[in-house]
């Protein structure tokens, strides 16, 4: 929009300006007929002056400067025989003879500058030259005065252009603003908003419009969601409840070891059954805004703290190196869906990692200047391939060398939801040291 109001400014510019500088060429050539007309007929009259009485009666015309030669503005020079008869001029101008006026620099007194005109050269039947000429006393006026114009007009345009930008500035800000706002309740969650009708007609309310459809809309297949959801939890839970039970009452009657290494592993990929049930059933419910907005001002180095000692004794298993570098940072955060959210970041990073994670966080200015709160946690594993990073946080994608840990593939995914619930994001870049390894990110708004 900025640009459009500044588009139409500098066209009514240059509109303005070419207009101007028309009539100006135009008034120009007008006042140069003029004086092209004034120059002949004073030299009519001179000539008239030298066929009646010969030199005399010319050199007498022109110093006492009688009719047309009176004007103040015309220079007359009579040179060839003697002493040059100059009038309203101290020096005669070097011009060549020509068959119209022609322009000419020249100075009429010892004390004044140069002055631009027109002047013709004729010959007179005894050899002598006769320069008549008009100085532009009108053009340098007319100058002036286009030049005022055009002070005056981009003065005026500005002002307008200005005005016009603010105004429209207003009255644009104030409509995209709710229609933001409104977008931003229904990306938290909040589905039942809506953006007031303002019954113009204009582009705007047929925004509104079509942005309410599209609330109603999505307010429906959010909640066929959660009851598909809420359905299919309880639909799933109770056998694989029922099947977790039953594998508890086989174990505590089977003695042979084989039979209970059998159900032992039965045992367990029930119990992972159940994990990620709920994980996708939990994650569903985040990204369909199911979920209540229990957000409030935490302190994220305090929650990272906490998790960093809880795997700390599992790190020192594993014989891996466990560094915390935590600034205080304070972001309106749900404590239990974060804490979810970097424990999964911290068991892929002991998991797939090498021998060394750090837990990270700090605060962090992006280029349009707002603040946020990143929690970041590093290892110098073998990492994942720049391709692979947007398709690994989709939920049951599991690459190839983690095919052969326990999971689901939905850990990443977990975490991409936490952080679009929270309007942030999360990424997975290369360490900044350059070296091998990989970061995840999880930026929230401060």
């Amino acid at each position: 929009m900025v640009r459009l109001v500044s588009a139409i400014f500098v066209l009514q510019l240059v509109s303005s300006a070419l207009v101007i500088l028309f009539l100006r060429g135009q008034m120009l050539d007008v006042v140069r007929l003029d004086r092209e007309r004034q120059v002949i007929d004073v030299r009519d009259d001179l000539l008239a002056a030298y066929y009646d009485g010969g030199r005399e009666e010319l050199a007498e015309f022109i110093t006492a400067r009688r009719g047309s030669a009176a004007d103040p503005a015309v220079f007359i020079a009579l040179t060839g025989k003697g002493q040059p008869v100059l009038s309203n001029l101290v020096r005669v101008p070097d011009i060549p003879a020509a068959a119209r006026p022609q322009p000419v620099v020249v100075r009429r007194g010892p004390d004044q500058a140069p002055s631009e005109g027109l002047a013709l050269v004729g010959q007179l039947s005894d050899g002598e030259r006769l320069i008549v000429g008009v100085v532009s006393l009108t053009e340098r006026r007319i100058d002036a005065a286009f030049a005022a114009t055009v002070e005056l007009t981009i003065a005026v345009a500005v002002l307008m252009g200005l005005l016009s930008a603010v105004v429209v500035g207003f009255v644009i800000s104030r409509r995209t603003h709710l229609i933001a706002e409104t977008a931003a309740e229904l990306a938290s969650g909040n589905f039942g908003a809506r953006v007031p009708i303002e019954g113009t007609g204009d582009g705007f309310d047929h925004l509104r419009l079509q942005l309410n459809l599209m609330a109603e809309r999505i307010g429906e297949l959010v909640s066929q969601l959660s009851a598909v959801s809420g359905a299919l939890a309880h639909d799933l839970r109770s056998p694989v409840t029922r099947l977790s039970a039953a594998i508890d009452v086989a174990l505590a009657r089977v003695e042979e070891p084989r039979a209970l290494e059998a159900l032992q592993a039965a045992r367990a990929d029930a119990d992972a059954l159940r994990a990620m049930l709920e994980t996708a059933l939990e994650i569903s419910l985040i990204e369909g805004g199911a979920v209540e907005d229990r957000r409030r001002p935490l302190e994220l180095s305090a929650v990272a703290e906490d998790l960093v000692e809880l795997y700390d004794p599992l790190a020192e298993q594993q014989d891996v190196r466990f560094e915390a570098r935590l600034e205080p940072v304070t972001a309106p955060a749900d404590r239990e869906l974060l804490s979810r959210a970097l424990a999964n970041l911290i068991d892929n990073a002991l998991k797939y990692g090498g021998k060394a994670v750090v837990v990270s966080t700090h605060r962090t200015i992006d280029a349009d200047g707002k603040l946020w709160a990143e929690i970041a946690v590093e290892d110098d594993g073998p990492g994942i391939a720049p391709a692979d990073r947007t398709r690994v946080v989709e939920r049951f994608v599991r690459l190839d060398d983690a095919r052969t840990q326990p999971g689901g593939g939905l850990g990443l995914a977990m975490v991409a939801a936490v952080a679009r619930l929270h309007g942030g994001s999360f990424t997975l870049s290369d360490p900044a040291s350059g070296g091998k390894g990989l970061v995840a990110t999880l930026r929230l708004p401060a």
